[in-house]
């Protein structure tokens, strides 16, 4: 009790001051390693992991669940590691560790799942999908699937994506109840990704996976040419029309058609609907739905407008979703990239993982320019030069703290694909000199 009454003091502090942080989490860990033991769950205790989506899944499981009357806890904004959980439970239990709201929704690394579930047993875990991601953390997806496979407990309702076969794969040799969601073939499916795929044999077998199509990424209709294992049938399957998808017989808007925004819609629901919200209930969060943090948005700049598409570093799947959304645009535009870090995490120098993306897709766009931004600017332009872009059109900007100036000069619609510290120095600039962000 007196680690939480110290860590909630602090708490309350940081708050304060602007400074919501993870730290009294970070601190109650190393005063008590088994602290997370001590807290008391609400009623509903729902866990979201996956190499892309966690964070916009969570931010719209609990929007959905507040619409329902629910007092939600989150840890949508802040950390999804174990420090993060701790905080987010301290900011919500009373000084006895008694739950002061209905439900929790906590997003959740897929690395640290085995650091907090050994304390805690969600009564639901969405696994959104699992790829290829960040080599100097995660090593190969395999061990990431162990992490978290090990540590599901039987009680627990597994949220699944029907489409994506690691995904899948936690429902095997487990008695869980299991809800699958998924997205039928739409008119971005597609052959082209064969080649450039993460799961070429089935992992119950090990025999040959045929793909029919793929959505995105490792996403699609797929089936072993050997056993059962192949795409589980959906409970609830969005079905993208336009700018709408129709899941459950509900439909609802989308900001736009990129399939990574249907796929965490489509979980989102599912899980609301598993929980046992109506429908109609449903469609309307998701309708109204203003998450305050997001991967897209929109800016002006002089008499000029813009897109953020934030893309994280080292996960191609993400990665690729952002360029596919370019290249499918008409129009001539102007395409932004740059970083400055790696990684948010760690001072790694490793830039291996440019190889995995799919810049290729700039020969699709109609692009009067291709901007590179920060340090690794010149190695961008290695990567471009590989995939035969026009090289005429590509200019180099080492310094970011130009970015706005160089932007402002443009004459066309800009698309910035950028890792979260390029965004929050544009993001900077631009309020700075007095334009909107929307």
């Amino acid at each position: 009790m007196i680690v939480k009454l110290i860590c909630k003091l602090l708490q309350a502090f940081l708050k304060r001051s602007g400074r919501g942080t993870s730290l009294p989490g970070e601190i109650a860990l190393k005063l008590d390693k088994n602290i997370l033991k001590k807290f008391k769950m609400p009623k509903t205790t729902i866990f979201v992991t996956g190499t892309a989506g966690k964070t916009s899944i969570t931010g719209t499981v609990s929007n959905i669940l507040r619409e329902a009357g629910y007092r939600v806890g989150t840890n949508s904004k802040g950390s999804n590691l174990s420090y993060g959980v701790v905080s987010t439970l301290i900011d919500n239990s009373s000084i006895t560790g008694k739950s002061k709201v209905d439900a929790l929704v906590i997003e959740i690394d897929e690395r640290y799942v085995k650091k907090v579930l050994p304390y805690i047993t969600p009564d639901y875990f969405i696994i959104s999908n699992l790829s290829r991601d960040q080599l100097a953390r995660n090593g190969h997806f395999d061990f990431v699937f162990d992490d978290v496979n090990q540590e599901i407990k039987e009680k627990t309702h597994l949220i699944l994506n029907a489409d994506n076969p690691l995904s899948s794969r936690f429902a095997l040799d487990k008695n869980n109840p299991v809800t699958y969601f998924g997205v039928q073939k739409n008119k971005y499916s597609s052959l082209e990704y064969k080649d450039k795929i993460d799961v070429t044999y089935c992992p119950k077998c090990k025999s040959k996976i045929n793909y029919e199509y793929f959505n995105y990424g490792n996403f699609g209709l797929y089936h072993c040419t050997n056993c059962d294992f192949g795409r589980n049938l959906p409970k609830y399957e969005a079905k993208l029309e336009n700018e709408n998808i129709i899941i459950d017989g509900q439909q609802i808007k989308m900001p736009n058609d990129s399939l990574y925004n249907v796929y965490n819609i489509a979980a989102a629901y599912t899980l609301a609907k598993e929980i046992g919200i109506e429908s109609e209930k449903i469609a309307n969060a998701l309708n109204n739905l203003n998450l305050e943090t997001k991967r897209f948005e929109e800016f002006s700049i002089g008499d000029n407008k813009g897109t953020i598409l934030v893309s994280k570093n080292e996960t191609p799947i993400s990665y690729n979703q952002s360029l596919n959304f370019v290249s499918r645009l008409e129009g001539e535009k102007v395409i932004a990239i740059g970083f400055t870090r790696i990684s948010g995490r760690y001072d790694d120098k490793d830039i291996s993982w440019l190889y995995d993306i799919d810049f290729g897709l700039l020969n699709k766009v109609n692009a009067e320019k291709i901007i590179l931004f920060g340090k690794y600017a010149y190695d961008l332009a290695v990567r471009l030069n590989i995939e035969n872009i026009d090289m005429s059109k590509v200019q180099i900007v080492y310094d970011y703290n130009e970015v706005y100036n160089t932007l402002k000069e443009c004459d066309k619609e800009i698309y910035c694909v950028f890792y979260f510290d390029m965004e929050k120095e544009l993001k900077k600039q631009l309020k700075e000199n007095g334009e909107k962000i929307w």
